[in-house]
């Protein structure tokens, strides 16, 4: 029977469809359809199902990742949000928390998502709670009727956000709103706080709140008519949606919490590295997908990527629990030029796909890093961008106008001072990722993938001192993959602030069984009973008076010295993280988490490959530069397909395939091990 991964980008949607009932998976590639992605969807599920000779009535899983979500944020273009607030609080959102990610910027626009409403549309109703939830001051219902009366006949609002001081402590003045507002207008969703972030800090509640709200009419139309294409196509199947915290969950439980899906995109490359990391015999690795746009960053350990609850999101404070993926603006697209300074700079600005690279032809008259690897001589044109028409000169021009003539040097060293630009800005965000969370990248394996990530891949792995690159045998649909290895995962949590001195085992069962009950009924939704899903309980835990928190396991079951062995494992941690501890200082819980997931039937998408061509694969020979002193070295080109596995070789070399070249860089050796992965070591 068929699975079906299918992850939806910007410039391609890309379908990995696996039959169980044989060895061996189809990948394809279709154009996406901006602004109607399903349509791009829908082609690529009946074209790849064709492609492994099945049917659609043979599909019994589609997974998919989405940038739905992401670029309804980076567009502005969600609902029309109506904020009720506490009397005193209406000002949360302006206010922010004082956050400069630029420090020194004298000009930096505010960093406070205020594109998700006016001021005018951020109103007060009567209510108060302490800290610990008890009533101040009971909810007004009459004012609450009157504000959301002119919320919808003034301001024309779709979605109401309700955001009342503690209410992480005790939810009841937003449910009996949420209850007032439904019964008034039943048309119209409401988002609670409480329910999406109950924990401490209200500007931060505030924004996943409000992006929440901010993107559910979006989510919900887009995967309600994905889902009717689907039985219009004869699809049974159920739909599951990748998460941004690495698991999968179907379109309802989906719906209900769409701003778990703002990250869906990046989540699944990372699950897919990690996966093809671990299968290989390198479960602690650094997954860096490179696209057009960006590039984006994980560390993974033991197999499994990191998770945060304390993310972020386009400078936003996103606090979710996600993968730990750090984006950067350096891509294939990103442009190239001399700033007012006399400096060179790549990126964050990019061509996009529209007009793209000078290469294209389609108006774009700034060098991109894709031109400047045409130049060197790196990218076949003939081959390059799925058989668009490259005019390498236009490539050349761009560059020598830009960036050669204002720096007075040759076309090819201005090529290369772009690569050793963007290489040195990721390598950057790899050492943000490793070395500053105390980890040596020495230990670590680099997995590149995306279309520019296995080209690259080489002088990164130098310059962020990484000795072993893994380049997987489908570097540009491993997102796609990822979506099939996820587990079907849904979480709870709840504020559960008690010195650790005061837990008992008592009190952390009656904390964790509303938790585990309402995870239970989501993973019923998604056809999954209690007895075939695992659990998994976490805590957050400080020091007295600190103001961050850090994550522990607390395993899968719950017994008389869960508190103790939390405790030990927090110092542990702490240390770990920050190189000190005082296990003798008083510490406290802070949140807790429920977890429930179910481990995906394909544990590994990695098959043994075929040695069948025996031989020494043939090559062509290519004239590439990768540095200015050799100048252009012809170097043999290989077909990825042609190497069977043993194969070795040292650098310089080109490896192409379909959706990607990989540069094997002077001295770099490089072998084929028995999953197919290119396994390239890097001097020291």
């Amino acid at each position: 029977m068929l699975t079906v991964g299918i992850d939806v980008g910007g410039t391609f949607t890309d379908v990995f469809v696996r039959d169980s009932r044989q060895s061996g998976w189809v990948v394809h590639k279709v154009p996406s359809t901006p602004p109607a992605f399903g349509v791009g969807f829908m082609r690529g599920l009946s074209e790849a199902v064709e492609l492994a000779s099945a049917s659609t009535a043979e599909v019994t899983r589609v997974v998919h990742g989405t940038t739905v979500a992401t670029n309804c944020i980076l567009t502005q273009s969600g609902a029309r949000l109506g904020f009720l607030m506490t009397q005193g609080c209406r000002d949360i959102l302006y206010i922010g928390i004082g956050w400069r990610p630029k420090m020194y910027d004298l000009d930096m626009d505010p960093v406070e998502p205020l594109f998700l409403a006016p001021r005018r549309r951020s109103l007060e109703v009567r209510e108060r709670l302490d800290y610990n939830g008890n009533v101040l001051e009971p909810l007004d219902e009459a004012q609450l009727r009157d504000v959301a009366k002119k919320l919808v006949e003034e301001h024309k609002v779709d979605v109401f956000v309700i955001c009342f001081l503690h209410s992480y402590a005790n939810p009841i003045h937003e449910r009996r709103s949420a209850e007032i507002l439904t019964e008034m207008y039943p048309e119209i969703p409401v988002t609670l706080s409480s329910s999406v972030l109950p924990r401490r800090r209200e500007y931060r509640r505030l924004v996943v709140a409000g992006f929440d709200g901010y993107v559910k009419p979006v989510v919900t139309n887009y995967l309600n008519e994905l889902s009717d294409s689907l039985d219009a196509a004869r699809v049974a199947a159920p739909l599951h949606v990748m998460q941004s915290h690495g698991g999968v969950g179907g379109v309802e439980n989906v719906i209900e919490r769409p701003v778990g899906t703002v990250l869906s995109g990046l989540a699944a490359g990372v699950i897919g590295a990690a996966n093809v990391g671990a299968s290989s015999g390198y479960p602690d690795c650094i997954s860096l997908d490179m696209g057009g746009t960006s590039t984006d960053v994980a560390l993974i350990r033991g197999g499994q990527p990191l998770v945060t609850n304390e993310g972020s999101f386009e400078d936003y404070p996103l606090n979710v629990p996600m993968i730990d993926v750090r984006t950067i603006g350096a891509g294939g697209s990103s442009l190239a030029y001399v700033d007012e300074g006399g400096a060179l700079k790549v990126g964050p600005e990019s061509a996009g796909a529209d007009p793209g690279p000078a290469c294209y032809g389609r108006g774009g008259t700034h060098p991109t890093v894709t031109d400047a690897s045409l130049v060197l001589g790196y990218l076949n044109p003939d081959t390059f961008a799925g058989g668009l028409e490259i005019d390498v000169e236009k490539s050349h021009r761009a560059i020598e106008k830009h960036v050669a003539q204002p720096l007075n040097m040759t076309v090819i060293e201005a090529a290369l001072g772009i690569h050793a630009i963007v290489n040195s800005n990721m390598a950057q965000t790899l050492r943000l990722v490793s070395i500053k969370r105390g980890h040596d990248p020495r230990d670590f394996v680099l997995i590149p993938f995306g279309g520019a990530g296995p080209l690259q891949g080489g002088r990164l792995a130098e310059n962020a001192s990484i000795n072993r690159i893994l380049v997987p045998p489908t570097p540009g649909v491993l997102s796609a993959m990822g979506l099939m290895l996820a587990p079907i995962q849904h979480e709870a949590l709840t504020s559960f602030e008690i010195p650790a001195s005061e837990v008992t085992l008592a009190h952390l069962k009656k904390t964790f069984s509303p938790l585990d009950h309402q995870n239970a009924a989501k993973m019923r939704n998604d056809g999954v009973e209690v007895a075939e899903s695992t659990t998994e309980y976490l805590a957050e835990m400080r020091y007295v008076g600190q103001s961050h928190q850090l994550e522990i396991s607390m395993g899968c079951e719950l017994h008389e010295s869960s508190v103790e062995e939390a405790v030990a494992l927090f110092n542990e941690t702490h240390l770990n993280t920050y190189n000190h501890n005082d296990p003798n200082a008083n510490c406290e819980f802070v949140m807790l988490r429920s977890v429930h997931r179910r481990e995906p039937e394909e544990k590994s998408l990695l098959e043994v490959a075929s040695t069948t061509n025996a031989q020494a694969p043939s090559s062509i020979s290519r004239a590439i530069c990768t540095s200015a002193s050799q100048g252009f070295v012809n170097v043999p080109v290989f077909q990825r397909s042609d190497l069977p596995t043993g194969f070795e070789l040292t650098g310089p070399a080109v490896i192409e395939q379909a959706d990607t070249t990989t540069l094997i860089y002077d001295e770099h050796s490089a072998r084929v091990d028995n999953y197919g992965n290119l396994l390239i070591e890097v001097p020291s």
